[in-house]
């Protein structure tokens, strides 16, 4: 067969001589009032093969394959002559057509171009739009490589009918998304207007039955296992109790439980549905027509939706399809009314109740991890008892503080101690300078001796009067002197008791002035300390003398000193932001290594109490005095 053969052969042509073989001729009028009459590529494919198989002298067998959407895998839809199953290699042909977009050729031409007679499969892509939706193929023994491309040449001219049927199909099926996503935007829109799920419920119900000519619509929604109508179509109310209400809940249970679409009277061509309550509710309710469809939201039933219709207007599968694309936009919208129309007490059960469903269910092990971990925490919580410690900042002091002050106005002359310095007892630490006071003494002398002069000249000549003046005069002066001896005595400032120089360094300031009352040194016992606490106000209530606890300074991190508490200050401060009280305590054994000055924390402990309670006090406090405050609840 040649290209010209191809081409002049017509629907009224002659038969072929195998005609007897496969029991079809171009003159059957028949395959090409199917071909062009066809409802679907489907229909179609299966004259289309029976035409090319014709047309094709060496061909052995036709096939049509269509890509399955769910799949994505070939499917033969159609295949002449009926009884010849296509070969593998036909098949992989198919394959990689669909994957090329293009004509493939497998199987081998001698070199000059004769056949080697042997089965090979021609396959040509079938693209709609730059998409491709199936491929054409032929098994033949072509005779020579002339009539190979004949035939695939053949092939592609003989796809523009399915490309033709399934661009159809495509905008078929475009239109009918297009209508479902008009026929849901306007529901989805009516009930989202509403605002509480009364009123949205009514309103979808009577939209769908005014949009879709149905008699009734009703909506149901699941609680504690069985459906309750919620809204009908045109009814502001009605009784719960109703024959008609209990028996459209026992139907949307019915499709619930079977989870899925269930229609009354069923097509002869549908999947068998349990439709029993269906028909007793038609039976009792003359009702012709009826149509369940199940609410889905999120990941369960949540409800259903029931259409009835009269007699002569059955719901066909194309109606169906929008019903169900509808209500499955509009599952989540009335499930979320629903959910937030219910009183805040029902939400928090069901929250409750859904995350201990998860909890005891399958899977979830994290979460039942962490739930055991948090139940084991709090046990040992509540049980777990521990020492309730009160921590302050604390400052190491002398136990007895005694301040070397100056005694006069003066000036240092000599220095003999600082800070830090052990000293004993009536050692000398500070000299005063002396030097104007033993001149003023000198002078003083000098004085008193003229005055004993005047005295016995006076006593010598009788003048009684000028005796007694003089004698007052030498008195006087002695007492001066008497008081310079003294405070030269007191320019030699000596330590009362042996001890730490826990203050003072006058090395730099020889020679400098004084003045009386400044304080020079301060000399503490040595190994002799108090501990002075900072309590924070919240805690001072439970403080109490005769407590002990444990001391850590900055300096000594690696040991702590016991104390115990000697008295608390009944004065406030105020100190960084806190109200504190002063608290000294007592260190119960010697402390090697401990000087005065020296800060760090202190631990009072104050009673056993439940670790829970200890580290949830403040909590509780400050939740107590609020009440007070806002409440008057204590």
């Amino acid at each position: 067969m040649n290209d010209s053969d191809i081409l002049q052969r017509t629907p009224d042509g002659p038969a072929r001589s195998d005609a007897a073989a496969g029991g079809v001729t171009l003159l059957e009028q028949g395959l090409w009032r199917r071909l062009t009459t066809a409802a679907s590529a489907e229909e179609m494919s299966a004259s289309w093969g029976a035409l090319m198989f014709d047309m094709l002298d060496e061909a052995e067998v036709c096939c049509v394959f269509l890509l399955d959407p769910e799949s994505g895998r070939l499917r033969t839809v159609a295949n002449w002559p009926e009884a010849r199953i296509p070969g593998g290699a036909l098949l992989s042909a198919a394959e990689a057509a669909v994957e090329a977009n293009r004509g493939v050729v497998r199987g081998a031409i001698e070199t000059a171009g004769r056949a080697d007679g042997k089965l090979m499969s021609v396959a040509s892509p079938l693209a709609v739009d730059g998409q491709v939706l199936g491929a054409i193929g032929v098994e033949l023994m072509p005779s020579s490589q002339a009539n190979l491309r004949a035939v695939m040449r053949q092939l592609q001219w003989g796809g523009a009918w399915l490309r033709d049927a399934l661009r159809t199909e495509e905008a078929v099926r475009k239109s009918a998304q297009y209508d479902h996503a008009v026929h849901a935007l306007h529901s989805v829109v009516g009930v989202a207007e509403q605002e509480d799920f009364a009123t949205a419920g009514r309103a979808a119900a009577t939209d769908l039955a005014n949009r879709f000519q149905c008699d009734r619509v009703s909506i149901g929604f699941l609680r504690f296992g069985r459906t309750r109508v919620r809204a009908i179509s045109h009814s502001a109310q009605f009784s719960k109790r109703m024959s008609l209400v209990s028996m459209l809940g026992a139907a949307m249970d019915e499709a619930i439980d079977q989870r899925g679409v269930v229609v009354f009277p069923a097509a002869a061509a549908d999947e068998p549905m349990a439709a029993h309550r269906h028909e007793r509710l038609a039976r009792d309710h003359n009702i012709s027509n009826i149509l369940t469809v199940p609410l889905y939201s999120v990941d369960r039933f949540v409800g259903a939706v029931t259409f009835e219709r009269p007699e002569g207007r059955g719901f066909s599968q194309v109606e169906v399809d929008v019903l169900e694309a509808v209500t499955t936009v509009l599952a989540p919208v009335l499930d979320e009314k629903r959910r937030n129309d219910r009183w805040l007490v029902v939400k928090a059960v069901e929250v409750v109740f859904n995350h201990f469903t998860r909890l005891v269910g399958p899977g979830k092990l994290m979460r039942k991890a962490v739930v055991v971990s948090a139940l084991a925490l709090g046990a040992f919580f509540w049980v777990a008892t521990g020492e309730d410690r009160i921590a302050a900042d604390a400052v190491v002091e002398g136990r007895i503080q005694r301040t070397i002050a100056a005694p006069f106005d003066g000036f240092i002359a000599e220095t003999f101690a600082r800070a830090g310095d052990l000293v004993a007892k009536d050692q000398l630490l500070i000299r005063l300078d002396d030097r104007e006071m033993a001149l003023e003494r000198l002078r003083l002398g000098t004085e008193g001796q003229r005055q004993q002069i005047e005295y016995d000249r006076a006593l010598a000549s009788g003048d009684r009067a000028e005796t007694s003046i003089r004698r007052n005069q030498i008195e006087q002066i002695q007492a001066q002197i008497e008081l310079i001896d003294k405070q030269m005595e007191r320019t030699r400032l000596t330590a009362p008791f042996a001890g730490l120089v826990v203050a003072g360094d006058l090395t730099q300031d020889i020679g400098s002035s004084v003045a009386r009352g400044d304080g020079l040194l301060t000399i503490a016992p040595a190994g002799e300390f108090r501990i002075t606490l900072r309590i924070d106000e919240r805690r001072i209530a439970d403080i109490e003398p005769g407590q002990v606890g444990q001391l850590l300074v900055t300096a000594l991190p690696d040991r702590t000193f016991p104390m115990v508490v000697r008295k608390i200050t009944p004065v406030a401060e105020y100190l960084e932001g806190a109200t504190t009280f002063r608290v000294e305590a007592a260190l119960e054994t010697g402390a090697p290594g401990l000087q005065p000055g020296m800060e760090g924390v202190g631990k009072i402990d104050v009673a056993e109490a439940k670790l829970i309670a200890i580290w949830t006090r403040p909590m509780r406090d400050w939740v107590r005095i609020k009440s007070w405050h806002w409440l008057g609840w204590q």
